[in-house]
């Protein structure tokens, strides 16, 4: 089984759109999100509306828990608040529920998805350092094989066994017996990798690999959109850069 993992979309339908196309090319089995559809972006509404009845699951990302008033304002620097607010003002009660709704974390078969990291999922712990890494080690017998995560907008990959983690390069791997990993696959609609391309991931849970994709979309047309809605300049101006 193939599954399309997508992350941190944040109303970036552009980006979305060409990501989805890409997918479909792919032989996708099943699709997962890893969370925050909202923030920053100007779509909202409408990555919601694409999102939801494709995939199988979306986990509750930060900026979705803030829209949908699970978590405090006050986690956000001024300029994010302000679009969280604005992001809230586009979505209607039935999107608002949705986004309420959605689990903190899931399990599959010797596979955990969750947006941060996994031992706190409520926290929105952040795994993209080795320090945090190694901060699974000690859960060694609790981890499942692999353990996907969004949130950073960076990929990353980490390799944990008995006391010990090693951080791999980002590219596509199978995973070793014996082995867990950690891995965090990227961001959809706002990467921060200085890579201003759309990034996405396919599991191949027969063959236990993960592979990483890049797309170029109509960066243009999701910055204008943002620059029109009114949301700070910053976040349209970063898609550029990737950064």
């Amino acid at each position: 089984m193939r599954i399309g993992l997508l992350s941190d979309i944040h109303g970036n339908i552009q980006a979305l759109e060409t990501v989805l196309d890409t997918m479909a090319k792919l032989r996708i089995d099943r699709y997962v999100c890893l969370g925050d559809l909202v923030g920053y972006g100007a779509n909202p509404k409408e990555v919601i509306e694409r999102i939801r009845p494709l995939v199988d699951f979306t986990i509750m990302g930060n900026h979705d828990a803030a829209v949908a008033d699970q978590i405090e304002f006050a986690y956000y620097y001024q300029d994010a608040k302000d679009a969280l607010l604005w992001t809230r003002e586009q979505l209607d009660k039935d999107d608002l529920d949705y986004l309420a709704s959605l689990p903190y974390i899931r399990y599959g078969e010797n596979v955990c998805f969750t947006h941060g990291e996994p031992v706190n999922p409520e926290a929105f712990g952040y795994l993209y350092k080795p320090e945090q890494a190694l901060a699974l080690v000690p859960e060694y017998d609790t981890l499942k094989q692999a353990t996907f995560v969004g949130h950073s907008h960076l990929r990353r990959i980490y390799e944990i066994s008995r006391g010990n983690m090693v951080e791999l390069p980002c590219e596509n791997i199978t995973f070793r017996d014996g082995h867990k990993y950690a891995i965090a696959i990227g961001s959809v609609g706002q990467p921060r990798d200085n890579d201003p391309r759309a990034c996405f991931a396919v599991y191949e849970t027969d063959a236990k690999r993960i592979e990483f994709y890049r797309v170029d979309y109509d960066i243009d047309a999701a910055a204008d959109s943002i620059m029109k809605a009114g949301l700070p300049a910053f976040f349209a101006n970063r898609l550029y850069s990737g950064s």
